[in-house]
């Protein structure tokens, strides 16, 4: 039961936008990182490599291209902002000349030891917030502009710790926005941009906000009914659609117009469609079951037992066959790109069968594509790798990407 496949990126270049557990061993310097927020761990990484590491060129791809490509985005002195997908093509190499001209290793767009210990030494050194959030600014920017929410909005967080700016805090709304499922937030995030001293883009904000705010009760039932009706209506449209989060959306606005015991039902629904909300999902189920009206009381206990997986029993190959079940349909779900129903899949599969690496790295890579879960991701990454993973190499370089840039490829 191990998910191989991770989908590369593309080693494009990334058009600057308007500002606007752990593991032991040489892994374990990951945790430093991340728990001092000490530049120096990440020259600790490079120095605990091989005496003489293999060098890289065009052309070569890998863990070691990944940690090259996060290591070169971490670096004020390369503005070239780098998709770090593990591939090295032509726009790797211009950020990798950049920095060697800058440290006088020559011309040519190999990193050898002396390059990588060079990188080292570099990211030991203070490096300035807003040219770091600049070129994750812009790969947030990339990633909303090829229809990838999730990423975007991890980038643009991760912008946010270095650079407190209005256009900032309006793109991580966007992007939430444009991701569903997260309405609360995207409205904080609105509001909080229009409080700013430069909302340059307020009547933008403003009009996202009427469309995700609820309209206030008439104290009239039969008009509140017809706009909760109106709005369900456009939340079953896009149920229909597979557009389970802004489905979520549009049934809690009707929700909040009128209290019916089959909206919260669909509520449910679309969070368990969803996936990744499974606590959410099964408390609206349980609402939906102490209604004085629960007509699909069977579906939403199935619903219930369907979340939760089977218990363990205690019978090795009872268990084992329950996993690989489990396993399988997180597959299917990860395959059809429903990462956070994947994730769940992957999560029980490793509650029957815990410690297997294959179903760590899997429950990792959904929770990854999913979005909003970095460190969540990269926490079981480091669990995989010390579980001995055969892609440990690889999995300790993504959870350095979702740790300093806020999303992998």
């Amino acid at each position: 039961m191990r998910a191989s496949e991770r989908e590369p990126g593309h080693d494009a270049p990334v058009q600057a936008a308007p500002a606007g557990v752990r593991s032991a061993g040489p892994h374990g310097v990951l945790a430093l990182q991340r728990q001092a927020g000490n530049r120096a761990t990440a020259a600790l990484v490079l120095a605990r490599r091989e005496a003489a590491p293999k060098a890289l060129r065009e052309g070569a791809k890998g863990a070691d291209v990944i940690l090259l490509q996060v290591h070169l985005n971490q670096l004020d002195e390369v503005d070239v902002a780098l998709e770090a997908d593990g591939r090295f093509g032509p726009i790797t190499a211009k950020a990798l000349r950049q920095f060697k001209a800058a440290h006088g290793l020559g011309a040519s767009a190999e990193a050898d030891a002396a390059t990588l210990a060079a990188i080292g030494l570099a990211l030991a050194e203070p490096q300035e917030p807003e040219k770091i959030a600049a070129k994750l600014f812009a790969l947030g920017a990339a990633a909303y502009s090829r229809g990838d929410f999730a990423a975007a909005y991890d980038f643009f967080t991760r912008t946010s710790t270095l650079a407190d700016r209005p256009g900032v805090l309006f793109s991580r709304a966007q992007a939430l926005r444009r991701l569903g499922g997260r309405r609360a937030e995207a409205i904080a995030l609105y509001e909080a941009y229009l409080a700013t001293d430069a909302p340059g883009r307020a009547k933008d904000a403003e009009s996202a906000l009427a469309d995700l705010r609820t309209p206030e009760r008439t104290g009239d039932a039969d008009k509140d009914a017809d706009t909760a009706r109106k709005i369900f209506a456009h939340g079953a449209k896009l149920y229909e659609q597979g557009d389970f989060a802004h489905a979520y959306d549009e049934f809690t606005r009707a929700g909040e117009v009128v209290d019916r015991p089959g909206i919260v039902f669909s509520r449910a629904q679309a969070l368990r469609r969803l996936g990744a909300h499974g606590a959410e999902a099964v408390a609206l189920y349980e609402e939906y079951l102490a209604s004085t009206d629960p007509g699909r009381r069977k579906d939403a206990e199935d619903a219930i037992a369907e979340i939760q997986g089977p218990a363990a029993t205690g019978d090795e190959a009872a268990d084992t066959k329950a996993a690989k079940a489990s396993f399988e349909g997180g597959a299917a779900a990860y395959a059809a790109g429903h990462f956070g129903r994947a994730g769940d899949a992957f999560h029980i599969s490793g509650r029957l069968a815990p410690g297997r690496a294959g179903i760590i790295f899997s429950e990792a890579q959904a929770l990854r594509r999913l979005g909003g879960h970095a460190e969540e991701a990269a926490g079981l990454y480091d669990a995989y790798v010390a579980a001995g993973g055969e892609r440990a190499g690889e999995a300790a370089a993504l959870a350095e990407a979702l740790r300093s840039q806020g999303a992998a490829p």
